[in-house]
């Protein structure tokens, strides 16, 4: 490589790119490129290194007592430690020839001292490092959220009247209309007569209210094009100092954005989408205001706002969905005689893109369960039609399962507990993360109270089997060795995110903690002392790393046409992300370990 090449290259890799130019022809006079055969060992407890390893091409593994801990591919760079420390208490092997840039000790000790970034990289624990890294991957992503369309704010309808209407007909039009402007048509062109016009005219002492609309209206109306960009948007409000601008298609008004409503779409859209469902009057104009979601989660995922923070701010807007659905759904004697529920993610208030609906129906034991039925079954195709697709597992009101009395509940959870198969875990879990959003919610609560009471955590056997569950599936840990030889594709979500929720999930049950999100459970078993205080930073930011990749993905997904689901390519992923996913399955996989040690799994394993 030469000088320059050899720049550009240090500077794509984290945390070489945080050098000055100065710095790193610092890095560059002290690097040398190496060659080292496959099964070479590099770094063992008695092999202390003079040299920071920068991986070119090869993979290098790591071990620790002959488990694989973790993979070093192209970009990635070690072993700090060995050089800080002077130690080594694991062993680095090439898997495969291996070519790397080797920067000298004195080299990377001298950017150690003279950067402080650089410097507290390598000093984080691995829960920090997997914050910064997602920060910086947030901050590579602003450009999409800059590309935003002004058919993607919120335009009001116009409010029209003609050039010769009266004032006082005009803002009698406009009050019925709840509009803060009249557009006034004069042949071909628009004119605009704001609130503010009107109480300005009426304040300097013309009180002709039979005046002429045309004679105070404001002409032309600044226009653009719904398919041009809202920054364009927000030049025309700066330019002509101005509130409003007409939106058109194809050279027709079809609306009026205004500027509160472009700076709340830059800030966030939420509100607006929440006043439009409480706006709606029919289930069309509701199943509308909800398809505005995905560009919320667009914006707010563009900016880099925490996962945490997208997901508590759509399930918000679900649950204002799934209530106002019901409402219009079912009949006034029923509403108040049953709870509707949501379960899974949806009710750990952790789904944000649409993937399935795991919903239930508690009735009144009073109640005929049998008129309920119809109602359900058109709630569960309004919300497929609302973009919830259909659970694979039938988890749905549609289904009489999930459709019965309380009492009917009590029993079956009884019967979950006390003689479970397979099912019955998986259903008590789903059900365990339950919450009400419509109906009579005292239904749902004393449900959830019976479950810590009905449940024996001093039952070994039962807890053992249903902490089991987090073992479900493989962790891919040697995911990029293999990918490496194949185009195989991981599921994110068996692989990394239902381990950390259904172990959790387990421990909370032990432990009777009543918190409903994972991370707040994480924190609850962190007061209590169950895990301690860095394990539980690192399964929180592991959490919040497997999630951001995988709502990614399902973004990318949706703007190629294609249905979201869990999947992950590894060739769509950014160097930043690799990493970020290598460091999460790590800790997955240690936390799968603590879970088959606490609850003894390895006696039914």
């Amino acid at each position: 490589m030469s000088l320059h090449e050899q720049e550009e290259f240090l500077k794509s890799i984290h945390p070489f790119d945080l050098l000055s130019d100065d710095e790193l022809q610092i890095a560059i006079k002290e690097i040398n490129i190496a060659y080292y055969p496959k099964d070479t060992v590099l770094i063992d407890t008695q092999n202390i290194p003079e040299h920071f390893f920068i991986v070119i091409k090869g993979v290098v593994i790591e071990y620790k007592e002959d488990e694989q801990i973790r993979e070093y591919h192209q970009k990635d760079c070690f072993d700090e430690d060995s050089l800080i420390y002077e130690k080594s208490d694991t062993v680095f092997k090439t898997e495969s020839d291996l070519i790397c840039y080797e920067l000298s000790k004195k080299g990377f000790l001298t950017l150690f001292e003279k950067n402080k970034e650089f410097k507290n990289f390598f000093l984080l624990d691995l829960a920090e490092k997997l914050r910064l890294l997602r920060e910086k991957e947030s901050d590579n992503d602003i450009s999409e959220f800059m590309t935003a369309k002004v058919s993607q704010a919120y335009l009001h309808a116009p409010c029209f009247a003609d050039e010769n209407d009266r004032l006082i007909e005009a803002i009698k039009r406009s009050i019925q209309h709840k509009s803060s402007s009249i557009i006034i048509q004069k042949d071909d062109d628009f004119g605009i007569i704001t609130d503010s016009d009107i109480k300005k005219y009426f304040a300097e002492g013309d009180c002709d209210i039979n005046i002429k609309v045309k004679e105070i209206a404001k002409f032309p109306l600044i226009t653009i094009d719904e398919d041009d960009f809202l920054f364009n948007a927000l030049f025309l409000f700066t330019k002509h100092i101005i509130k409003r601008v007409g939106v058109t298609k194809e050279g027709k008004l079809i609306g009026i954005l205004e500027q509160i409503d472009l700076l709340s779409f830059f800030a966030n859209q939420s509100h607006l989408v929440l006043v439009k469902i409480q706006k709606a009057k029919t289930v069309k104009e509701l199943q509308k205001a909800s398809l505005d979601y995905i560009n919320i989660i667009k914006a707010l995922n563009a900016k880099g706002v925490k996962i945490r923070y997208i997901t508590k701010l759509i399930s918000e807007i679900n649950t204002k969905i799934f209530e106002k659905l019901f409402e219009m759904i079912l009949p006034e004697h029923l509403k108040d005689e049953c709870c509707l529920v949501v379960m899974g993610s949806e009710g750990r208030k952790e789904q944000i893109i649409r993937t399935d609906q795991d919903n239930a129906l508690i009735i009144q034991d009073h109640m005929d369960k049998r008129e309920f039925y119809p109602y359900m079954q058109d709630f569960t195709q309004k919300l497929i039609e609302f973009g919830y697709p259909k659970c694979d597992g039938n988890v749905m009101v549609s289904n009489e399962y999930w459709c019965k009395t309380k009492s009917e509940y009590e029993k079956e959870i009884h019967r979950w507990i006390e003689y479970p198969d397979m099912d019955d875990y998986m259903h008590f879990s789903i059900f365990f993360d339950s919450r009400a959003v419509a109906g009579d919610n005292s239904l749902i609560d004393s449900l959830k109270e019976m479950i810590f009471d009905t449940v024996n955590t001093n039952n070994d056997i039962y807890m053992a089997h249903f902490a089991k569950l987090t073992t479900l599936f493989d962790t891919p840990v040697g995911f990029f060795s293999t990918f490496l030889k194949s185009s195989k594709i991981i599921d994110i979500k068996k692989g990394g995110i239902f381990p950390i929720v259904q172990g959790v999930r387990s421990l909370c049950l032990k432990y009777k903690i009543k918190a409903y999100s994972t991370l707040g459970r994480v924190e609850e078993l962190k007061k209590r002392g169950i895990i301690d205080e860095k394990f539980a930073q690192e399964i929180q930011e592991a959490f919040g790393a497997l999630s951001t990749i995988r709502l990614r993905s399902q973004l990318e997904q949706i703007k190629n046409g294609k249905t979201p689901d869990n999947l992950i390519d590894p060739n769509d992923l950014s160097k930043i992300q690799k990493d970020l996913l290598k460091d999460s399955l790590q800790i997955v996989n240690n936390f799968k370990k603590f879970i088959i040690h606490h609850f003894s799994l390895e006696k039914i394993l």
